[in-house]
Protein backbone atom coordinates (compact mmCIF):
# COMPACT_ATOMS: atom_id res chain seq x y z
CA UNK A 1 0.00 0.00 0.00
CA UNK A 2 1.48 3.29 -0.85
CA UNK A 3 1.98 6.02 1.63
CA UNK A 4 -0.68 8.47 0.45
CA UNK A 5 -3.19 5.55 1.11
CA UNK A 6 -2.25 4.67 4.78
CA UNK A 7 -2.98 8.32 4.81
CA UNK A 8 -6.29 8.28 3.73
CA UNK A 9 -6.85 4.91 5.89
CA UNK A 10 -9.63 5.29 9.05
CA UNK A 11 -6.86 4.09 12.20
CA UNK A 12 -4.82 7.32 10.66
CA UNK A 13 -7.74 9.13 10.42
CA UNK A 14 -8.72 8.42 14.33
CA UNK A 15 -5.03 8.94 15.15
CA UNK A 16 -4.48 12.33 13.20
CA UNK A 17 -7.72 13.99 14.99
CA UNK A 18 -6.92 12.37 18.66
CA UNK A 19 -3.15 14.15 17.80
CA UNK A 20 -5.11 17.36 16.65
CA UNK A 21 -7.19 17.29 19.82
CA UNK A 22 -4.16 17.49 22.29
CA UNK A 23 -2.60 19.99 20.35
CA UNK A 24 -5.63 22.26 20.40
CA UNK A 25 -5.91 22.68 16.64
CA UNK A 26 -2.75 24.95 16.56
CA UNK A 27 0.69 24.36 14.78
CA UNK A 28 3.01 23.77 17.63
CA UNK A 29 5.57 25.55 15.42
CA UNK A 30 4.20 28.47 15.11
CA UNK A 31 0.60 28.37 16.97
CA UNK A 32 -1.10 29.28 13.74
CA UNK A 33 -4.91 28.07 14.00
CA UNK A 34 -6.09 29.28 10.78
CA UNK A 35 -4.50 27.72 8.12
CA UNK A 36 -4.32 23.62 7.16
CA UNK A 37 -2.40 21.64 9.58
CA UNK A 38 -1.06 18.24 9.49
CA UNK A 39 -0.08 15.58 11.72
CA UNK A 40 4.16 15.61 11.40
CA UNK A 41 5.77 12.06 12.75
CA UNK A 42 9.11 13.45 13.58
CA UNK A 43 11.35 10.80 13.37
CA UNK A 44 10.44 7.54 11.32
CA UNK A 45 10.02 3.86 13.10
CA UNK A 46 11.16 0.54 10.71
CA UNK A 47 8.01 -1.79 10.00
CA UNK A 48 5.58 0.72 11.80
CA UNK A 49 2.53 2.26 10.29
CA UNK A 50 1.05 5.98 10.86
CA UNK A 51 -1.81 4.75 13.08
CA UNK A 52 0.68 2.82 15.29
CA UNK A 53 3.30 5.55 16.24
CA UNK A 54 3.27 6.18 20.02
CA UNK A 55 1.85 9.78 20.50
CA UNK A 56 4.98 11.40 21.74
CA UNK A 57 6.27 11.18 18.06
CA UNK A 58 3.81 12.82 16.51
CA UNK A 59 2.66 17.07 16.58
CA UNK A 60 0.62 19.49 14.60
CA UNK A 61 2.15 21.14 12.29
CA UNK A 62 0.79 24.06 9.62
CA UNK A 63 1.73 23.27 6.38
CA UNK A 64 4.45 26.33 6.01
CA UNK A 65 6.02 24.59 9.41
CA UNK A 66 5.60 21.34 7.47
CA UNK A 67 6.89 22.49 4.78
CA UNK A 68 10.13 23.97 6.55
CA UNK A 69 10.51 20.87 8.92
CA UNK A 70 10.92 18.75 5.75
CA UNK A 71 13.15 20.79 3.42
CA UNK A 72 15.44 22.30 6.36
CA UNK A 73 16.00 19.83 9.14
CA UNK A 74 18.53 17.32 7.16
CA UNK A 75 21.03 20.28 6.72
CA UNK A 76 20.44 22.11 10.42
CA UNK A 77 20.93 18.22 11.81
CA UNK A 78 24.13 18.09 10.18
CA UNK A 79 25.07 21.78 11.29
CA UNK A 80 24.64 20.38 14.72
CA UNK A 81 26.27 17.54 14.73
CA UNK A 82 29.06 19.08 12.70
CA UNK A 83 29.52 21.47 15.51
CA UNK A 84 29.51 18.80 18.18
CA UNK A 85 32.72 17.26 16.58
CA UNK A 86 34.27 20.41 16.26
CA UNK A 87 33.79 21.32 19.55
CA UNK A 88 35.51 18.05 20.50
CA UNK A 89 32.51 16.04 21.46
CA UNK A 90 33.29 12.39 20.99
CA UNK A 91 30.76 9.70 20.56
CA UNK A 92 30.70 9.17 24.56
CA UNK A 93 30.05 12.77 25.19
CA UNK A 94 27.22 12.85 22.99
CA UNK A 95 25.85 9.37 24.00
CA UNK A 96 25.87 11.27 27.67
CA UNK A 97 24.14 14.17 26.29
CA UNK A 98 21.13 12.12 24.09
CA UNK A 99 20.42 10.01 27.61
CA UNK A 100 20.07 13.27 29.24
CA UNK A 101 17.32 14.43 27.14
CA UNK A 102 15.66 10.81 26.98
CA UNK A 103 15.54 11.00 30.75
CA UNK A 104 13.88 14.47 30.69
CA UNK A 105 10.60 14.48 32.09
CA UNK A 106 9.37 17.43 30.62
CA UNK A 107 7.14 17.11 26.97
CA UNK A 108 6.69 19.37 24.52
CA UNK A 109 8.96 22.15 25.78
CA UNK A 110 11.14 21.68 22.87
CA UNK A 111 10.87 26.00 22.26
CA UNK A 112 11.70 27.18 25.95
CA UNK A 113 14.47 24.26 25.98
CA UNK A 114 15.93 25.67 22.86
CA UNK A 115 16.33 28.80 23.97
CA UNK A 116 17.88 28.07 27.10
CA UNK A 117 20.18 26.35 26.42
CA UNK A 118 21.09 28.73 23.55
CA UNK A 119 21.33 31.14 26.04
CA UNK A 120 23.19 29.45 28.61
CA UNK A 121 25.99 28.57 25.62
CA UNK A 122 26.72 31.85 25.22
CA UNK A 123 26.83 33.05 29.26
CA UNK A 124 29.87 32.24 30.47
CA UNK A 125 28.85 32.89 33.90
CA UNK A 126 25.56 30.75 33.64
CA UNK A 127 27.69 27.91 31.71
CA UNK A 128 30.43 27.93 34.89
CA UNK A 129 27.37 27.63 37.27
CA UNK A 130 26.24 24.74 35.92
CA UNK A 131 29.35 23.49 35.48
CA UNK A 132 30.04 24.03 39.40
CA UNK A 133 26.77 22.80 40.08
CA UNK A 134 27.10 19.70 38.31
CA UNK A 135 30.52 18.94 40.36
CA UNK A 136 28.84 19.97 43.73
CA UNK A 137 26.11 17.78 42.90
CA UNK A 138 28.98 14.46 42.55
CA UNK A 139 30.47 15.56 45.62
CA UNK A 140 27.66 15.17 47.71
CA UNK A 141 26.24 12.31 46.14
CA UNK A 142 29.58 10.20 45.04
CA UNK A 143 26.85 7.39 44.50
CA UNK A 144 25.26 8.31 41.65
CA UNK A 145 22.97 5.49 39.91
CA UNK A 146 24.24 4.67 36.49
CA UNK A 147 22.61 5.90 33.34
CA UNK A 148 21.08 3.42 31.19
CA UNK A 149 20.53 3.09 27.57
CA UNK A 150 22.66 5.95 26.27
Amino acid sequence: MKYSDKLRDPRWQKKRLKILERDEWACRGCFDSENTLVVHHLRYLPDKEPWDYPDGLLLTLCEECHRQEREHRPYVEQGLLDILKEKGFLCDDIAVLNGGFVCMKMIHVHDVMATAIAWALQRPDVLRGIIDGYFASIASKPELPPVDNL
